[in-house]
């Protein structure tokens, strides 16, 4: 470690020492360095990924949902809001007034443009502008100001618009109540989906209209970590309500939502991220910890010729800030060029455009990058300082004979019959006395690296398993139904599918049965017509048996005030009769035998208060809703089972068009002289109400549902014939033979064709007009998949990025473990080498070494492995609906190849390097073929020079 010109001062000594006591380390710095480029690297990807997909998702939901709130509480009050402040577990609150809708100024005011609302500051900052891109101009302050989405324009025919050019409305308040209003635009913006666009007027308005008193609409958001459960739970238990039918409607936030579909959930994330710190942490410390002990009596040599603590420290940090500072760089630009240029080209454009574009989906950000360079400098700065402490703990003596053990004691073995082994059994002895001579480190070693390899498999369990292609292979290969009427259309309604993610029902819809039925309610009328689908029967590749139809009818309803009074209050209230008949058009869906089974099951397991005995029998009905029911209004439903319920049939279709002829007739006295008579069916007693959004509800599909205020019900088989009218086809889930399915698509979409073209010109019934019945619409799985690709191929990318480099640093840290600990023992094995052991069993040891860390770790993968595994099963089937689990039987034979292949690769590596030692001393060669080295031994160091290979 000496040079003929050896420095004259303590700082270029120090330097000196510290240069060429890392020249002697230059296998073991330069794996370190590697680690620390792995560590910095695999943090940074990892978290950088899982942040920008995360945030995309959550800005994407929140301009789909169209608001970034994730509860509302309608008709609400300033007592209510002041509450809301208060609590601690809701993150803002905001409060908007509803004023109504606004039609173009015309005779028949034909176009709905837009509801007209206010928002508080609060509101619009927080809740509404987050979900609007393309923003122009600032939010109304003026009376006379209005702001509009160019939607709406659109349907003004502008085009394009100008600041402060005069808009002219019909907005109304309420349903009669309405007035020519004079606006001036004083911006607009862009928003998505189908609902009805939103005018956003000044509070200045609001007086002027005398609302400013309310009813408010409170919109709130709750904290990320809560779900809609557990929120809605608490605030219908703290907040006050003005009566039992007010509700509060919560969803999850879109934050808790993107979580959910990366991970699971927050509890799977906090896990990941502790594992795979953990995994890093051990990638660096390892590299230090196992050659400690050659660090130490090195050190501890100099500390013996006459070197201060102070000087030896100053020589290690000297060397330890040159690989943190090196590693840091180059760690920073692979991640930086990864994340910024290689991904994104990965990617490709067009999912960039279904994320929102580059402002949205980014995934370099430069806080990761410092945290994780922190993070590791600081976990090979902590471990270089326990190395420091250890030799300043030291005495000379101790520091030259220290191996790694705690107390450097000699141990007396007991005296045993040595049994005869073969060599091969004789070697993985040995192998066997070396990993356990420091049994601390094996055992961290070994979890260290298990914990690599796992953090591997779970992200790639994860990746399979939230594929989006388990959510469309649940799907129908061909789902048909009724469309909604020109009326339906255009208020949004039964278009919600297209805006909407493919995990949600494509027919839940906002719209009613007036909006469903408004060109086409006739009782012979069926969403798919008995025509229609005897030629679906006759294309050949549907699989009819693995095929499901929805069948019923559509009804209006007589009920009990007291059956009623749970849905509707203000229905009940309406007359003094004790039967209440609904305004509008009602549902009606028979089920089979089996679902009325699941049913029965899911009734039992939760210990609902539910009649299912009388569904079964045929004697009563059942309304299911979509989260509609208070806890106070539940109360009310357990105490309408049994109340009385009959169903009225649609006109037939010849009084429909007797009755659009008399409305459309001149003669007053003609459009009253005839009566409409409705039959109607035998009295049901009522089954009870049931939440179909509740957890474990089973899977029975239904048509069109979701609105407020409209009922649906299901009746068995028996039921239905006591009701006097035919059956209907509601929709139709077709399933195809998988080579025939281009061909069914195809004749699908002929027979619909014609199928729509025919109703366009039936327009006897319908009430404007020249319009048509409503026609039908498809939604085929294999146009998903297509829709989809982009989005799937993008996750499956980025998931994959983070799991080759978590396969990576696992790798790397066995890879650590093998070389490293070689490097270390060079000593050792040169004393091998002269006592007679061949290359052939220094093999066969150093194998059987890495054999039971193999073992080790392939043992832990097997037990502890797949408890985890399982847990994470569990916990992501009840927090997914659609994931799917499969053993990761594939991925496991690939890591166990890959260790088995670094053991082998190591051990020749290792038997080609020992060669060097075969040379005289005189003649020389370093440790792994550098041209200069230092040989120790106990009495002098002596520098030789020789060629590589020589």
């Amino acid at each position: 470690m000496f040079h003929k010109n050896i420095p004259n001062n303590n700082k270029d000594i120090i330097r000196f020492l510290a240069k060429n006591f890392s020249g002697t380390k230059k296998v073991r710095n330069t794996i370190l360095f590697c680690s620390v480029v792995i560590g910095i690297v695999a943090i940074t990807m990892v978290f950088g990924i899982s942040f920008g997909k995360i945030q995309a998702e959550e800005i994407k939901l929140i301009r789909e949902n169209g608001a970034a709130s994730s509860g509302r509480i309608e008709d609400g009050t300033e007592e209510q809001y002041a509450k809301l402040k208060q609590l601690d577990y809701i993150k803002q609150v905001g409060k908007s007034i509803f004023v109504g809708e606004a039609t173009d100024i015309s005779k028949n005011n034909e176009k709905t443009i837009c509801n007209v609302v206010w928002a508080d500051s609060e509101s619009w900052n927080n809740f509404l502008r987050p979900a609007y891109t393309n923003v122009i101009g600032n939010y109304p302050q003026k009376k006379e100001e209005i702001l509009l989405s160019e939607r709406a324009l659109k349907k003004l025919g502008i085009s394009e618009p100008e600041q402060g050019m005069e808009i002219n409305l019909d907005v109304y308040k309420g349903v009669f109540e309405h007035s020519k209003e004079k606006f001036e635009l004083c911006g607009w913006y862009t928003d998505s989906g189908n609902e009805l666009a939103i005018g956003y007027i000044s509070h200045d308005k609001i007086k002027e209209l005398k609302l400013e008193k309310g009813p408010y609409t409170l919109l709130f958001s709750q904290s990320d970590h809560l779900n809609r459960s557990k929120t809605e739970e608490k605030l219908y238990q703290t907040l006050p309500m003005k009566s039992a039918d007010q509700k509060i409607y919560v969803s999850d936030t879109a934050q808790y939502t993107a979580v959910s579909k990366f991970a699971g959930g927050y509890e799977m994330v906090i896990l990941g991220t502790i594992g795979i710190l953990c995994g890093i942490y051990f990638l660096v410390r390892n590299v230090l910890w196992i050659s400690m002990s050659e660090d130490v009596q090195n050190l501890g040599l100099l500390h013996t010729i006459g070197a201060t603590e102070r000087q030896i420290t100053k020589i290690y940090r000297k060397q330890m800030r040159l690989l943190m500072l090196k590693g840091s760089v180059l760690g920073s630009l692979i991640s930086a060029v990864i994340l910024v240029l290689i991904i994104p080209e990965l990617l490709g454009f067009h999912f960039y455009q279904e994320m929102g574009g580059n402002t949205i989906l980014s995934f370099f950000r430069p806080w990761i990058l410092l945290i994780s360079v922190l993070f590791v400098n600081g976990i090979l700065w902590i471990a270089s300082e326990g190395v420091i402490r250890k030799i300043t703990t030291l005495s000379c003596v101790e520091s030259a004979t220290y191996d790694g053990n705690k107390l450097n004691r000699k141990i007396k073995h007991p005296v045993e019959m040595v049994l005869k082994r073969s060599e091969i059994g004789e070697m993985f002895y040995i192998a066997w006395g070396n990993i356990t001579r420091h049994k601390a480190r094996f055992i961290i070693t070994s979890i260290s690296i298990f914990l690599g390899v796992l953090s591997f498999i779970l992200m790639n369990v994860l990746t399979n398993g939230c594929d989006y292609k388990h959510l469309l292979e649940k799907r129908p290969d061909f789902l048909l139904a009724g469309e909604f009427s020109e009326f339906g259309k255009s208020q949004g309604c039964g278009e919600e599918y297209k805006t909407r993610e493919i995990d949600v029902d494509p027919l839940l819809t906002q719209g009613d049965g007036v909006e469903l039925l408004y060109d086409n309610d006739y009782d012979e009328f069926s969403p798919i017509s008995q025509e229609l689908e005897k030629k679906l029967h006759k294309i050949d590749g549907i699989d009819w048996e693995n095929s499901n139809l929805i069948e019923g009818a559509y009804v209006t309803t007589v009920m009990s005030k007291k059956g009623i009074r749970p849905y509707d209050e203000g229905l009940s209230d309406l007359t003094n009769d004790n039967m209440v008949e609904g305004f509008s058009w009602d549902t009606v869906q028979i089920l089979n035998e089996n679902q009325i089974l699941s049913l029965k099951k899911y009734v039992q397991d939760n210990q609902l208060n539910i009649d299912l005995k009388s569904l079964e029998e045929g004697n009563g009905v059942l309304i299911i809703h979509d989260h509609m029911l208070t806890p106070e209004q539940q109360k009310l439903a357990d105490e309408a089972i049994g109340e009385p319920v009959y169903f009225k049939t649609l006109l037939s279709r010849e009084d429909a068009i007797r009755r659009k002829e008399q409305s459309n007739s001149e003669n007053k006295e003609k459009q009253q002289e005839d009566e409409f008579p409705q039959k109607e069916s035998e009295t049901f007693p009522l089954c009870g109400y049931l939440d179909r959004q509740s957890d474990d509800f089973p899977e029975i599909h239904q048509s069109w549902h979701g609105r407020e205020g409209s009922l649906y019900y299901f009746i068995s088989e028996k039921g239905f014939q006591k009701i006097p009218t035919e059956k209907k086809i509601l929709a139709m889930e077709l399933t195809a033979d998988p080579e025939k399915e281009p061909y069914v698509k195809t004749q699908i979409s002929e027979l619909i064709s014609e199928e729509n073209k025919k109703r366009s010109e039936m327009t006897e019934v319908s009430m404007d007009e020249g319009t048509g019945e409503a026609g039908v619409f498809v939604i085929c799985k294999s146009d998903l998949m297509q829709q989809k690709e982009t989005y799937m191929r993008g996750n499956r990318i980025l998931l994959g990025a983070i799991s080759i480099i978590l396969f990576i640093a696992g790798l790397t840290n066995y890879c650590n473990v093998v070389f490293t600990g070689m490097y270390a023992r060079r000593k050792e094995f040169d004393i091998m080498k002269s006592i007679g052991m061949t290359d052939k069993q220094m093999k066969l040891m150093l194998f059987g070494e890495g054999s039971y860390y193999f073992m080790c770790v392939m043992g832990l993968l097997f037990t502890a492995g797949v408890v985890v595994l399982v847990g994470v099963k569990i916990y992501m089937e009840n927090k997914l609906s659609y994931f799917t689990f499969h053993w990761p039987i594939q991925i496991a034979v690939c890591v166990m190849l890959s260790f088995a292949a670094v053991n082998i690769y190591g051990n020749s590596r290792l038997l080609f390097r020992l060669q060097i030692y075969r040379y005289d001393k005189d003649n020389g060669g370093d440790d792994y073929g550098n041209k200069k080295y230092y040989f120790e031994t106990s009495h002098r160091k002596r520098n030789v020079t020789r060629r590589a290979g020589r």
